[in-house]
């Protein structure tokens, strides 16, 4: 065991030197701080307040925030809320005008509508300000280009990601996963799903073969955007499918999407828990991990937790797959990807940048990841860092197999799947309105989607007049 983890060692940091651009540099971006030719005390006194979501980067971020107070002599202060109350309370102090926050937590989903409205700085002239930052130390290039392009927007509805402003660095990335019960799939003879029809056939099974107090699958399921995006939004995607036609028309009610609609419901009716609606991402990890499920289609990061015999009692059980193949053969995954943003309100935006700098820096964020959980990170050379590789090799069903199929997801399933737009989370919550419907059987899964394709074309109108398209 000792020789293979010492051989991956070394193919690994062969492997690091030579994707990185030169020796020297890639020995320079690897040190701490101190080695940057930053003037890292040049706003010391002042004092930072950040904004942060109740989740496991926050809490590895923490411990670390000492280190930064005695860099640079600013002070930080912070505050952690849970992630509908967070959204809330920034909108409230983005839209007032408040300027509380000079740091916070978003995603490229939020992004696109703090853009818009101007609440969100451009970060490229702190970046390109030599002063501020020591671009050979920093490495920007080492972040992964999907994740980190996913944060850049020039404001085109309907595309234009990618480009143009530089709104937020990303701290940690999610791909959706399979996570399944390897113990039981064995024991109850099951096969893993490599279509949908045969995913509602394998919960079923697993769900019938449980007994009264076990189910075959558990999601998200409260009524909002949330709810929408992980599995569902995969599944919807493999199937060839889009949230919005390019004309900026509902595209959630076509034949096929009625049609995985369909088995995504009658998955949940048929092998997942009661009161599905109330079921947060939370709440479903912290039930997998306590063994009431067969399986979760949700975020691959949840493993440090699955793995960890401390707050788990299936660690070493777990099973990762991708997702399940759409009709023609297609794997995709959605992604999400929480980084920090300055805010536009900020009243001190260079000591903003200093802490973003130094939170997104290598020796940073390997410090959140190895001592601290923070998957999956978002810079390459930390994936690939001996240690990081060495953790991780046990998860899954045999060794590798998490790295594997996250390495497949980072570099060739997954992207973000919404049509960029200011009102993408508004979307997501009619959308999600039609899963409840369908769900509760209130309306066919056909009607309700019908239904919600009206409502989503009202709120989409405006951006169409924006754009001269005619409805």
């Amino acid at each position: 065991m000792m020789r293979k983890t010492l051989l991956i060692g070394c193919l690994v940091i062969a492997g690091l030197f030579l994707w990185g651009p030169m020796g020297f540099a890639v020995e320079k971006f690897m040190q701490g701080p101190e080695v940057a030719n930053v003037d890292w005390t040049s706003h010391k006194g002042e004092t930072l307040t950040i904004g942060l979501n109740k989740h496991p980067f926050t809490e590895s971020l923490r411990p670390l925030l000492p280190e930064f107070e005695a860099l640079t002599g600013i002070r930080v202060a912070y505050i952690i809320l849970p992630e509908q109350e967070y959204f809330e309370k920034l909108l409230i102090d983005l839209s007032s005008g408040a300027g509380v926050f000079d740091v916070y937590m978003t995603s490229p989903m939020f992004e696109w509508r703090y853009q818009y409205a101007g609440w969100i700085e451009d970060l490229w002239p702190y970046f390109n300000n030599s002063e501020l930052t020591d671009k050979e130390w920093y490495n920007r290039d080492d972040f992964i280009a999907t994740v980190m392009n996913a944060n850049n927007w020039d404001g085109t509805i309907g595309g234009g990601m990618g480009k143009g402003q530089w709104n937020a660095i990303p701290v940690m990335v999610e791909y959706y996963v399979q996570a399944y019960r390897e113990d039981l799939r064995k024991k109850w003879g099951l096969t893993v799903p490599k279509d949908y029809p045969e995913w509602y056939d394998v919960v079923v099974k697993a769900n019938e073969a449980g007994g009264p107090d076990f189910f075959g699958i558990v999601e998200r399921g409260i009524r909002s955007w949330s709810t929408v995006h992980s599995g569902y939004f995969t599944g919807f995607n493999s199937w060839g499918q889009k949230d919005l036609t390019k004309d900026l028309h509902a595209a959630i009610n076509t034949k096929p999407a009625k049609e995985f609609t369909e088995i995504w419901v009658k998955a949940l009716q048929d092998a997942g828990p009661p009161g599905w609606p109330t079921y947060t991402w939370y709440d479903a990890k912290q039930s997998f991990a306590a063994g009431r499920f067969y399986m979760y289609n949700d975020c691959d990061f949840f493993a440090a937790s699955y793995e960890d015999p401390e707050k788990s009692k299936i660690a070493g059980k777990v099973g990762y797959a991708l997702p399940p193949a759409g009709p023609d053969g297609r794997i995709v995954s959605n992604m999400w990807t929480w980084s920090l943003a300055m805010s536009s309100l900020s009243r001190h935006k260079e000591a903003a940048w200093l802490f973003l700098e130094w939170a997104t820096s290598r020796k940073t964020m390997i410090d959140s990841t190895v001592k601290y959980n923070n998957f999956n990170p978002t810079r390459r050379s930390i994936w690939n860092d001996p240690a990081v590789v060495e953790k991780i090799h046990p998860w899954g069903a045999y060794p590798g197999e998490y790295k594997k199929n996250v390495d497949l997801l980072y570099d060739k399933y997954g992207d973000i799947r919404w049509t960029p737009n200011p009102d993408v989370t508004t979307v997501g919550d009619i959308w999600c309105d039609a899963l409840h419907e369908s769900y509760a059987r209130q309306k066919s899964v056909s009607k309700a989607l019908d239904d919600s394709a009206k409502r989503i074309n009202r709120v989409m109108r405006k951006w169409r007049m924006s754009l001269g398209i005619k409805d």
